[in-house]
């Protein structure tokens, strides 16, 4: 029974540190001072590109990316509402979809992941 019981708790505990582990903060700047604001989704696999590539290229110690998470998030979901109608080439009629990355300094928005990871890279010359 003792056996049973320490399997369960070791069980429990790989799993919550498993968990922990996958959910590395991503770095936060306020949108007027990013150089780049990325709407996204958790479980988006195209925002999961966008990420991957950041951090395969460690960007945000060469970049300024507010990450703004856009399922679960309200507040984020409202200001992804605002920037694209600051974008007339976005049709928001049908909805707004992610990734979406808006340069706050061209005011312009980039919609998908591989738009999203060009303009990541005329940025930072990443040459692959």
């Amino acid at each position: 029974m003792k056996k049973i019981i320490f399997i369960i708790i070791a069980v429990v505990a790989v799993a919550f540190i498993g968990k922990k582990i996958s959910q590395v903060a991503l770095p936060d700047f306020p949108d007027d001072k990013a150089d780049l604001i990325l709407y996204w989704g958790k479980g988006c696999p195209h925002c999961e590109n966008v990420k991957k590539y950041v951090r395969d290229n460690d960007l945000d110690s060469k970049l300024k990316i507010a990450y703004r998470e856009v399922y679960y998030d309200n507040g984020n979901q409202t200001k992804l509402e605002e920037t694209a109608k600051l974008c007339p080439e976005i049709d928001a009629s049908q909805g707004i979809g992610v990734p979406l990355a808006f340069d706050p300094k061209e005011k312009k928005c980039i919609l998908g992941d591989t738009p999203t990871i060009d303009w990541l890279k005329s940025k930072t010359e990443v040459k692959n």
